[in-house]
């Protein structure tokens, strides 16, 4: 079993127009709601390749029982922590040659929720009758949950011999960073790859630089990061290749090149890439092999309207 963290659920709202004038009525042609968030985009491409998820996230009573309906759907189990704090709506525009992203904050949780979602944690991890493949976590953190939540979550399932895709940034990256100094991932453990895409990694480590980094920059600090903590990485570019680096050789990899006219919805690529890449390194354990599949399943939600997905809506 696959288990996925995002802790800020989403309503996702896609309205398809064909043009978008500004200070004007617009009437969309097409629309629909989906449970999202980054983490809900990524069990809906696990599922949609066969494998079997358990999605954890805090939800508030009025919103639980819509997602878990539209979950079963899915075939994606549910784990919903209580809080108050509603799920955040998220909409996406799309017209023609043009994908907008409108993103609303997340609502803050209170410190029983954060409390809650670790007993959990311990829970299912200590129960020895659930094999858990991978656990991927997502995103960004709903206001109310610490810094170093990840980084405590992903150490104790690091510590049972579960591989880990860490698809953060910021704060979250560096307090997992943080927390590996003394207890870095030794060679023949479980992988634990951190995924951030390009911008990310520009914003976590190099904030005071305008200008782009360059290709070695990059193969530097994933370098590095691998010497002092035993990480892996992926580096999602866009169109770009993809850099990757499992601690003995660096991978670049071009990106599927996909007609203009076929792109559809490039919402949620990126974690439809974090599916594919841990469906295979959980299975195979091959780095080139998990990179090759997150890049196609990358390419094939660009080419679907419902975001974090790789079948047609």
């Amino acid at each position: 079993m696959f288990v996925t963290l995002c802790l800020n659920p989403t309503i996702q709202k896609t309205l398809l127009f064909k043009r978008i004038n500004l200070g004007e009525v617009n009437r969309s042609e097409k629309n629909f709601t989906d449970v999202s968030g980054k983490g809900i985009n990524v069990s809906r491409v696990l599922s949609q390749l066969g494998r079997q998820v358990l999605h954890i996230t805090q939800l508030a009573k009025e919103d639980k029982a819509w997602f878990k309906a539209e979950l079963e759907k899915l075939k994606i189990e549910l784990l919903a922590v209580g809080t108050t704090a509603r799920a955040r709506t998220c909409t996406t525009l799309i017209e023609e040659n043009c994908v907008t992203e409108l993103v609303e904050s997340g609502n803050k949780v209170e410190p029983e929720t954060e409390a809650e979602l670790i007993k959990a944690f311990d829970r299912l991890f200590a129960d020895n009758s659930t094999k858990i493949d991978a656990l991927v976590i997502s995103g960004s953190k709903a206001p109310g949950f610490r810094d170093s939540l990840f980084a405590e979550i992903a150490l104790k399932a690091h510590r049972c011999n579960v591989p880990l895709v860490l698809d953060i940034r910021g704060a979250d990256l560096r307090a997992l960073l943080d927390a590996l100094r003394k207890e870095p991932v030794k060679a023949g453990e479980p992988p634990v790859v951190i995924k951030p895409n390009i911008q990310e990694l520009h914003e976590t480590f190099f904030a005071e630089q305008g200008a782009p980094l360059s290709e070695n920059q990059i193969k530097t600090l994933l370098a590095e990061i691998f010497a002092q903590y035993g990480l892996m990485s992926v580096i999602t570019r866009g169109k770009e290749p993809v850099l990757a680096f499992d601690g003995k050789s660096f991978l670049s990899i071009d990106s599927k090149c996909i007609p203009s006219e076929k792109i559809v919805n490039t919402i949620g690529c990126g974690d439809a890439f974090a599916a594919g890449f841990a469906s295979v390194l959980a299975e195979t354990g091959g780095f080139e092999e998990a990179v090759r599949q997150g890049i196609k399943c990358g390419a094939l939600n660009a080419m679907t309207l419902q975001p974090g997905s790789i079948e047609q809506k």
